[in-house]
C-alpha cells in the first residue's frame, strides 16, 4: 500500500527543481575593474543601480553595454565575414575602412533599455539576467566618432546639439562627393540618411555616437555591405 505523501513533502518536491536550478550570476564591471555578485537570477535595474554606486562620476546611460561573453563568437564572424570582403573589393576605398575598423573592439551588447528610470517602470524593460555579463559604464562622451572612405583614421568631432550632419562631415575628414550616410546612436539605433548634401534637416546625434559614410559602387555580391558594417559599429564598445 502506497504511502501518502504530506503536504510539507509535497511543497518540498514542488519546489526542488527551482532551487536546484538556482544559479549564482556574476556581473563584470569595466569600469571599476570589481564584480557583482547575486546569487540567482537578478532583474537589470538591480544591476545597473548596484553598478552606478561603484563609480564616482556620472553615468551615461545611453552609452552602458551589457555585454554578453557567450556570444562573442558571433560578433567574431559578423567581423570576419566583413573584413574579408573589405580585403576582397582590394581598393583604396576598402583598405581605409579596414585600417579604421581594425582599431575598434566589438563585442555582443545586448539590445537593451539602460536608462534607469525606464527600466523600472515598464516591465519589458526589466528583464530577468539569468547568467553572468560583462557591463560597461562610462561617463558621458563629448565627441562623435566618424567613419569614412576618405581616411585611413577615425576623425574625433566635438558633439553639437541640433546641428546639420554634414557639419561632422567637413570636406577634410568626408570629401564632397558622398550624399547618405549611417548614423549609429550610443544606444546601438541605426538611421540611414540621404540627400545630406542638399537637405536642410537637422540631426540629433547623441553623445558617442557613429556616422559611417559608406562605400560607393559596390560589387553585386556585396550590395549590403554599407549595412552590415553599420550592423557592426552598433556593436562597437568605447574603451
Amino acid at each position: 500500500m502506497c504511502r501518502p505523501i504530506s503536504y510539507i513533502s509535497f511543497i518540498s518536491l514542488c519546489f526542488l527543481p527551482f532551487f536546484a536550478m538556482a544559479q549564482p550570476v556574476k556581473i563584470h564591471l569595466l569600469q571599476p575593474k570589481i564584480t557583482l555578485e547575486y546569487k540567482a537570477a537578478v532583474r537589470l535595474s538591480q544591476v545597473l543601480s548596484d553598478a552606478q554606486k561603484q563609480v564616482d562620476y556620472p553615468v551615461y546611460s545611453l552609452g552602458i553595454s551589457v555585454i554578453s561573453p557567450t556570444k562573442q563568437a558571433l560578433i567574431d564572424q559578423q567581423k570576419n565575414i566583413i573584413f574579408n570582403a573589405l580585403r576582397h573589393i582590394d581598393s583604396a576605398e576598402s583598405k581605409r575602412i579596414v585600417k579604421q575598423l581594425e582599431v575598434l573592439h566589438f563585442v555582443y551588447r545586448e539590445t537593451l533599455e539602460t536608462r534607469l528610470k525606464n527600466v523600472r517602470t515598464v516591465k519589458k524593460n526589466n528583464p530577468l539576467l539569468n547568467h553572468d555579463y560583462t557591463l560597461s559604464i562610462l561617463s558621458r562622451p563629448a565627441y562623435i566618432r566618424v567613419i569614412t572612405p576618405k581616411r585611413t583614421t577615425n576623425a574625433l568631432v566635438k558633439q553639437m546639439p541640433n546641428t546639420h550632419l554634414k557639419d561632422y562631415l567637413t570636406p577634410d575628414i568626408a570629401g564632397d562627393d558622398y550624399d547618405s550616410a549611417w548614423i549609429i546612436q550610443a544606444d546601438q539605433r541605426v538611421q540611414y540618411i540621404k540627400g545630406i548634401q542638399w537637405q536642410g534637416k537637422h540631426h540629433y546625434l547623441s553623445p558617442g555616437s557613429l556616422v559611417f559614410v559608406g562605400l560607393e559602387n559596390l560589387p553585386h555580391q556585396y550590395k549590403t555591405l554599407n549595412h552590415d558594417i553599420a550592423q557592426l559599429l552598433t556593436q562597437h564598445l568605447e574603451l
